[in-house]
């Protein structure tokens, strides 16, 4: 069986979206309830993603439906590469939800330490 360049395109733009935000292919498969293989079969095109799915994805990674049917224009970049202010928030929500159920304060503490390391370093300190 072929896969269909339009899924394949599809899935290449979840891909993308999906790593932009920052999200693993677990944290994308809990906020649509599937395994994170059927976000991997999505992504590569060995699976059709039905239109409710679509819709779905493209709301929590906060993007417009369109998105993943825009063609590349011969003359330059498709636009809108990057997610939404809403698809940060998404990130932010998984994280701060994983974040409360670590119980043990020295592990919470030091992960609040590399988060402020990393802010340091990203800006230029």
């Amino acid at each position: 069986m072929s896969k269909d360049a339009t899924t394949g395109d599809i899935g290449h733009r979840i891909k993308s979206l999906r790593r932009s935000a920052g999200l693993s292919q677990a944290n994308l498969g809990s906020a649509l309830g599937v395994t994170f293989q059927q976000v991997q079969k999505y992504e590569s095109g060995r699976s059709r993603i039905a239109a409710d799915k679509l819709h779905q994805i493209a709301q929590t990674m906060g993007v417009d439906i369109s998105y993943f049917y825009e063609t590349k224009p011969e003359n330059g970049p498709a636009d809108r590469t990057a997610p939404s202010a809403s698809a940060a928030t998404t990130a932010d929500a998984i994280f701060r939800e994983s974040f409360e159920k670590i119980r043990d304060p020295r592990a919470r503490y030091l992960l609040s330490e590399l988060a402020r390391v990393i802010c340091e370093i990203e800006a230029g300190k």
